[in-house]
C-alpha cells in the first residue's frame, strides 16, 4: 500500500483485519448454526468493513460510551468513601459494590450499543437489521451476568444465607430438567389434570377420524342460539387453552349465554402420519366439524371461529368454501379470527426463524423423525421472550433452587403437539417463506384455488397490542383481502392474555374494536377509536347476538350418524 493511501485511510489495515475475522468466523461457526443465525449478523459486520467511517464511528462511540461508564462509576465510589457526601456510606448490598456495579453498567452499556450500531449500518435492508437484532439480543440475553453464579450478588447471597442450599437445590433441578429436554421447567405440572381442574366444561365426543375428535358441549341454558359455534383451535398445542379453569374458559362463557358450542380436538401426530398433508388437515378438520355441527344442530349455517394458525386453517377453508365451484358453500354465516395472520410478509420476531437454512434443518429433522417435536416449536416460541420465559427460570431454578409456580396457563403451554413432516413442511414454506396464501390462486387445497378476495361474509377479527407472535399491525392486513365486512378488534396485553381475557369487576383490560377495511393503516385506525375498558368477550357475544338466529330448544347430544362415543375431553387430548 503506497504512503499516500495510507495516510488517506489510516483505518484501512484494521479493516481488512476486521473482515478477515468475520469471514473466519462465519466459516467457523457455520456448521453450528442450522437456523442461520449468523448470517445477517455477519451482513451487519461486513457492511461495517465496507465502510470505513461506519466501523470508526461505532469504534469512537464505543470509546466515549465505556469512558463515560467508566467515570461514572469511579466517581460514585468516590463519593461513596466520603462521610460528608449524600452518597457517603458504605454499601449493605452486594449489588451494591464496585465489582457487580460495573459489571451490570459494563453489559448495559454494551447491549445498548450493539442495538445502535446494529440500526445505525448503511448498506443492508431493514429485514437484515431486524434479524440481526433478534439473534443478538438472544446472544446478550445468554450472557447477562445475572444468569451466572458469580455475577449474580443475590444468588451468592442466596447461597450464604441456605449455607449452600439453594445451589443443591438447583443441581437437582438441573439434573432433572436434563432427564427432560434440557430447558429450565416453567411450571409445575403436578398441580393440574386435563379433565380435572382443567379443560372440565361437560361434553361429549361425537365425531373421531385420523385427525380430530369433535366435542360437543352440553347446553347450559333452557334455550339456545339457532344458529351454533365451531371452534378451530391451533394444531400445535391442546384446544383446552380455550377451556382452562371455569372463570377463565372461553368454552364455557359461551355455553352459558346459550350458544351450542362445538371445538375440534386434534390428534398428537405419530411417525406414521409423515405423509398428512394441509388438504388433509383442512377436509378432516374444519370442514369436517362444519358439516357434523350443522347436521347435530340441524341448522343451514354455522359461526366460525378459528385462534392463531386455527384460524390461518379455517381462512384457507373459507377461501375453498368460497370458490364458485365448490358446492359446500354457503356453511358459514360469518367467521371469527383470533390473532390470527394471513399475509406473512412481516410476521414479527418470528420471522428470524424463517429462512432457507432454518426450513433445511428443520426438514432434515422431519425426515429423521417423521414430525416436529412439539416441544422444538415450544422453544422456539419461548426464545422470542428468552429473558422472561427461559432465562428468568434458568436463574430461579438453577441458581436460588426454588420450584416453579402452579399456573395453568404455563402448564398448557408445555404441553404442545408434534406436527407432522408433509403439513409442516408445506406450511412454513407456502404460508411464511413464500406468503402465497393472500395471493390470489396460487395455493389449491381441498381441490379449489385458493383467494381470499373471494370471502364475503362478515369478519370479527381480533388481535393483541403486545403480540409478539402475530403482530397486531400484520394481523390488520386481512382487511386488504377480504371483501366481507370487518369488525376489527384490538385488545391489550398478549398472544394469550389478549383472548383469554374473560370479563372481570374491575376491568383488568381494555380494547379498541371499531369497522375496518383496507384503506386505512392500523395505526389510523386505531387513532380514531376510544380505547374500552373490560373485556372484548362482551363486545362479540353483541356482534354474534346480531346474527345467530332465533332461540329453539337445545339439540340434543349428537345425532344417529354422530353418537356420543366418551366425555369430553376425549382421548387425543391426553395422547403425550
Amino acid at each position: 500500500m503506497s504512503k499516500e493511501k495510507e495516510k488517506e485511510n489510516p483505518q484501512e489495515p484494521l479493516q481488512d483485519f476486521f473482515s478477515q475475522m468475520v469471514s473466519q468466523t462465519s466459516s467457523m461457526l457455520s456448521p453450528m448454526d442450522p437456523l442461520g443465525a449468523m448470517k445477517p449478523l455477519q451482513q451487519i459486520a461486513e457492511a461495517w468493513t465496507k465502510n470505513p467511517q461506519q466501523f470508526a464511528d461505532a469504534m469512537q462511540t464505543w470509546t466515549e460510551q465505556i469512558g463515560d461508564m467508566n467515570t461514572r462509576i469511579w466517581q460514585e465510589f468516590l463519593d461513596s468513601q466520603n462521610e460528608d457526601s449524600p452518597k457517603g456510606k458504605q454499601p449493605t448490598d452486594l449489588a451494591d459494590l464496585p465489582y457487580f456495579t460495573w459489571i451490570r453498567e459494563y453489559f448495559r452499556t454494551y447491549s445498548s450499543w450493539m442495538e445502535q450500531q446494529i440500526h445505525e449500518t448503511s448498506g443492508v435492508s431493514e429485514k437484515v437489521k431486524e434479524d440481526a437484532s433478534f439473534w443478538s439480543k438472544q446472544m446478550l440475553s445468554a450472557l447477562s451476568p445475572k444468569n451466572y453464579f458469580w455475577t449474580n450478588p443475590e444468588a451468592i447471597n442466596a447461597f450464604i444465607e441456605s449455607k449452600g442450599e439453594s445451589l443443591h437445590k438447583g443441581l437437582q433441578n438441573w439434573l432433572k430438567d436434563q432427564q427432560r429436554d434440557g430447558m429450565p421447567e416453567m411450571v409445575d405440572k403436578t398441580q393440574f389434570q386435563v379433565g380435572g381442574n382443567l379443560a372440565n366444561t361437560p361434553g361429549k365426543i361425537i365425531y373421531r377420524n385420523e385427525l380430530i375428535e369433535l366435542i360437543q358441549y352440553e347446553p347450559m341454558t333452557e334455550e339456545v342460539h339457532e344458529i351454533p359455534i365451531v371452534i378451530t383451535p391451533p394444531w400445535i398445542n391442546k384446544y383446552y387453552i380455550l377451556d382452562l379453569k371455569p372463570q377463565k374458559s372461553f368454552i364455557r362463557n359461551l355455553v352459558s349465554q346459550g350458544y351450542t358450542v362445538f371445538v375440534i380436538s386434534w390428534k398428537n401426530p405419530t411417525r406414521e402420519m409423515r405423509g398428512t398433508s394441509m388438504d388433509d388437515y383442512l377436509r378432516l378438520g374444519p370442514m369436517k366439524a362444519i358439516e357434523a355441527a350443522k347436521t347435530i344442530a340441524k341448522s343451514k349455517k354455522v359461526h366460525a371461529v378459528g385462534y392463531c394458525i386455527g384460524g390461518t386453517l379455517l381462512a384457507s377453508a373459507m377461501a375453498s368454501l368460497n370458490h364458485p365451484d365448490n358446492p359446500q358453500g354457503g356453511t358459514v354465516k360469518d367467521w371469527t379470527l383470533l390473532t390470527t395472520l394471513v399475509e406473512f410478509e412481516r410476521p414479527g420476531e418470528l420471522g428470524s426463524f424463517i429462512n432457507e437454512e432454518s426450513l433445511e434443518y428443520l426438514e432434515d429433522q422431519m425426515s429423521k423423525q417423521g414430525y416436529l417435536e412439539g416441544a422444538q416449536m415450544g422453544n422456539t416460541m419461548r426464545m422470542l421472550r428468552a429473558d422472561g420465559l427461559i432465562w428468568h427460570y434458568f436463574v430461579n431454578n438453577y441458581l436460588f433452587g426454588k420450584q416453579p409456580p402452579p399456573v395453568d396457563l404455563l402448564f398448557w403451554n408445555d404441553d404442545a403437539t408434534r406436527m407432522p413432516e408433509k403439513m409442516h413442511s408445506f406450511y412454513l414454506r407456502e404460508y411464511y417463506l413464500k406468503n402465497r396464501l393472500c395471493k390470489p390462486d396460487e395455493l389449491e387445497l381441498a381441490g379449489y384455488p385458493i383467494d381470499l378476495r373471494r370471502i364475503k361474509q362478515p369478519l370479527y377479527c381480533v388481535s393483541a397490542e403486545e403480540d409478539h407472535i402475530t403482530p397486531w399491525t400484520q394481523v390488520f392486513q386481512i382487511n386488504r383481502f377480504v371483501k366481507g365486512p370487518v369488525r376489527f378488534v384490538l385488545s391489550t396485553s398478549g398472544h394469550i392474555a389478549g383472548v383469554v381475557n374473560p370479563p372481570v369487576d374491575p376491568p383488568k383490560r381494555s380494547f379498541w374494536a371499531g369497522d375496518s377495511d383496507g384503506s386505512q393503516e392500523p395505526e389510523t385506525w386505531q387513532e380514531g377509536l376510544e380505547q374500552r375498558p373490560g373485556s372484548w368477550w362482551d363486545d362479540w357475544s353483541g356482534w354474534l347476538n346480531e346474527r345467530c338466529g332465533k332461540m329453539i330448544p337445545p339439540p340434543k347430544m349428537g345425532s344417529s350418524k354422530y353418537k356420543p362415543m366418551e366425555d369430553a375431553p376425549g382421548t387425543y387430548v391426553l395422547e403425550t
